[in-house]
């Protein structure tokens, strides 16, 4: 038997804010210079701009979605280990992601990786390295409801199995 599960993306609506700042002071320039059409100028500047940076900047976590859509989960895991390290070694990146790369998601990207990274390790059947991966995800991002559940989980299977 098999469910669609549905994936909840959080909003950070302040990011929300500044995408649309962007977006406006896209438009305006726009309209300054291609006056009749700059609307649809600065929305298809604007638009061009987003998407080159959602390809670019997160390579390696889209190449790791990807890899999960073919469930082939151990080339996903080494894609998300590289996202997790370029956003670690380039944090402000992720902390600003809603002005570098335009994207209004609530969670960080590493934090995202942390995510998948702990989802891969399960797939994979490695269960301590999941559970290890998730209580690192709290410790570094307490809030982190994903963890907080898979970790339940985790530990309320590895109970019965005893």
């Amino acid at each position: 038997m098999s469910a669609n599960v549905p994936i909840v993306r959080q909003v950070s609506w302040p990011a929300v804010l500044i995408i649309s700042l962007v977006l406006a002071g896209f438009i305006a320039i726009s309209v300054f210079f291609f006056q009749i059409h700059g609307i649809i100028m600065g929305i298809a500047f604007f638009w061009a701009l987003a998407v080159l940076l959602n390809q670019t900047i997160p390579t390696s976590h889209n190449k790791g979605m990807k890899a999960i859509k073919r469930k082939d989960f151990k080339v996903a895991l080494e894609y998300f280990k590289q996202s997790a390290d370029f956003f670690t070694k380039y944090a402000w990146v992720d902390k600003y992601r809603a002005i570098t790369f335009l994207s209004a998601s609530k969670m960080y990207y590493r934090e995202i990786a942390l995510c998948n990274i702990a989802f891969c390790y399960v797939q994979t059947m490695e269960a301590e390295k999941a559970k290890s991966t998730y209580e690192e995800i709290l410790k570094e991002y307490p809030g982190n409801g994903i963890a907080y559940y898979a970790l339940n989980s985790i530990n309320t299977f590895s109970k019965k199995i005893d």
